[in-house]
């Protein structure tokens, strides 16, 4: 987060990662939270999960294609490489090039990747649905190729900039597994559980912090590459086919003064309490201002609410007459602001003024619909944030901090009891918080 005067945003493109000649997922910037567990069944190693993955891609491709205007043709190379190798892999100088990456070459139809780093750690750390992520986005590449996307890119660089590119093989992506959630493989399982890890394999590509709108190279931050995906898996591969930059809306951005970089974006957690008290307070009592005039939204405290421990380390207190005030356990918020980042916390903080503004307006804070109600008013807190032209505003890296939270657990999604919906995953949450930034309170139907 940060507190600046005048600086204009732009929805538009950003960068890092391959060039536009070699598209590729991105080097990874750090991956989530690693005390998440992932629980997949996966092949018994990373060379076989990439076989496969690649086999029942392609086969996905051959069945899908035609609905988009052509018939398929197979991937003419695939290339798991050794960085160490003599010689060296399709378009690139040297074997050395490939280390921590995977791309697709347009000009050599050849789909390579880091067979000796990238591709074990992904299935160390996600299982088969990390490799199946990586490869399915190059050959994501690949369609795009088969559609003359290359070759309209040439033409009209401005109209197709890398970020857009990356953004469409992240929506195939989406689609492939979507496909393969519909038509399960043997071996490659893709439910909730996968869903859910392929979005942490893309939270750990996204860009580096800073990369600003309409960089070459751009790949995407994690809040953008998430919602290209889900884009694709939801809405199938028309959506994708279909993405402009403004369409997509890309959230990226650069850091607004020398000193948000040099804390990197965040502020010191007793800083953001501050912040976050005087803003969003005044955005919640705002948000009910219509339904409850003069009412104010109550103050923030700090361990005084034991009795909603329930709900996280950020808790709604009611009183006798209405909300009584926001909470946070300082114990709690903590690890989370160090691990995550400020922003992390500010979507928790967020979610729970607008149940005190739900509260206030006589409408239900218990329920599956009041955990919902408060991702999506965190959403939407967050876009108000985005596009405020001065004071306290988002800085880079926030959105990312925000779906890392909706992917770690259902903190976020907890009514003023502590329960959420079982039926909803951290994918959902992604998708809920997703309906409120771009579409605000409105969006939310409550």
């Amino acid at each position: 987060m940060r507190v600046l005067t005048a600086l204009l945003v732009a929805l538009t493109v950003l960068s890092s990662g391959c060039t536009q000649v070699v598209p590729g997922i991105g080097v990874a910037a750090g991956p989530p939270d690693p005390s998440v567990p992932v629980d997949v069944a996966s092949p018994g190693d990373a060379g076989a999960a990439a076989e496969a993955a690649i086999t029942a891609v392609q086969d996905f491709w051959r069945a899908e294609f035609p609905a988009l205007g052509g018939q398929w043709t197979d991937v003419a190379t695939f290339a798991g490489i050794s960085p160490a190798a003599a010689d060296p892999p399709p378009c690139v100088e040297r074997a050395a090039d490939v280390a921590d990456q995977a791309y697709y070459c347009p000009s050599a139809d050849a789909v390579v990747w880091d067979a000796d780093g990238l591709v074990p750690a992904l299935f160390d750390e996600f299982g088969h649905v990390g490799v199946l992520v990586v490869l399915a986005h190059e050959i994501g590449h690949a369609v795009q190729s088969r559609l003359g996307i290359d070759s309209a890119q040439a033409r009209d660089p401005q109209r197709y900039p890398t970020i857009l590119l990356e953004a469409m093989a992240d929506c195939y992506t989406g689609v492939a597994l979507r496909g393969l959630a519909d038509r399960p493989v043997a071996g490659l399982p893709v439910g909730p559980v996968e869903r859910d890890a392929a979005l942490r394999t893309l939270v750990g590509f996204r860009d580096p912090l800073g990369v600003a709108a309409g960089d070459e190279g751009a790949h995407g931050n994690a809040f953008d590459r998430l919602s290209a995906f889900q884009a694709g898996y939801e809405g199938g591969s028309g959506r994708c086919a279909a993405m402009t930059v403004p369409e997509r809306g890309f959230t990226q951005v650069r850091f607004g003064s020398a000193d948000d970089l040099a804390r990197a974006g965040d502020l010191p957690l007793r800083d953001l309490l501050t912040a976050v008290e005087r803003d969003a307070r005044a955005w919640a009592t705002e948000l009910a201002s219509a339904r409850a005039p003069g009412w104010n939204a109550p103050p923030l405290t700090v361990d005084v609410c034991p009795d909603a421990a329930a709900q996280g380390p950020a808790r709604l207190c009611l009183g006798p007459s209405g909300p009584a005030g926001v909470d946070v356990e300082i114990a709690e918020l903590t690890p989370l602001h160090r691990e995550l980042g400020d922003f992390a916390g500010a979507t928790l903080l967020s979610g729970r003024y607008a149940l005190a503004a739900l509260a206030a307006t006589g409408t239900a804070v218990e329920g599956a619909g009041a955990g919902h109600a408060a991702v999506c008013l965190a959403g939407a807190y967050a876009g108000r944030l985005l596009l405020a032209p001065d004071g306290f505003r988002l800085s880079p890296g926030d959105l990312d901090e925000a779906v890392q939270v909706l992917l770690t657990d259902d903190t976020a999604a907890r009514d003023v009891l502590g329960r959420s919906d079982p039926a909803e995953r951290g994918y959902e949450r992604v998708a809920r918080y997703e309906v409120g930034l771009r579409g605000g309170p409105a969006a939310c139907a409550v």
